[in-house]
């Protein structure tokens, strides 16, 4: 699968991420596999929504889907970024390796 990071927000720490992949899919495994590196559970504070967090992640990361926005990564802490895009893009190898 496809990922790609197309911007940083700077005053609220959207990391919008483009996919070829549908729905909600690219989302559910792009935080299962951020999950499994950091070994924390994964979470739906919201039933029926696709926003997703990690039980234990020292970022506080959400991650979201819906149709207005595509597939997101908010951070917490925009301190945080430069560590966050770094362990995203080590988690998009890994996922477009395992097609």
């Amino acid at each position: 699968m496809l990922y790609k990071i197309n911007m940083i927000t700077e005053e609220d720490g959207w990391i919008a991420i483009d996919t070829n992949g549908w729905g909600s899919d690219p989302v559910r495994a792009l935080v299962a596999s951020v999950a499994g590196e950091l070994g924390g559970e994964v979470v739906q504070p919201y039933e029926g929504d696709a926003q997703f967090l990690i039980k234990g992640d020292p970022y506080k990361l959400l991650f979201q889907y819906d149709d207005v926005f595509g597939t997101v990564v908010i951070l917490n802490d925009i301190k945080d970024k430069d560590e966050v895009v770094a362990l995203l893009e080590r988690h998009f190898a890994l996922l477009k390796e395992s097609i």
